[in-house]
């Protein structure tokens, strides 16, 4: 979802990994999961920082909301 090949090619991997990362973060939390800090450690290792998260929260809303409505269709 994330890395189609048209975003891939547009964005770094530090991109990539700190969106995909945030993307887990929503989802984790939105399904009751405790998250600690492992979020923020593993973003850390891609020099990932909130500028960053401020640039990319489109991205991460439309994909958090497309995993969270397919997780949560199959429960209804």
């Amino acid at each position: 979802m994330l890395q189609r090949a048209e975003r891939r090619a547009a964005t770094t991997k530090t991109v990539r990994e700190t969106e995909g990362e945030a993307v887990a973060f929503i989802v984790r939390r939105a399904v009751g999961s405790t998250t600690g800090s492992a979020s923020a450690d593993y973003s850390s290792v891609y020099a990932g920082n909130a500028e960053l998260l401020t640039e990319s929260l489109g991205v991460i809303q439309q994909a958090s909301a497309a995993v969270l409505d397919a997780l949560f269709a199959e429960e209804a």
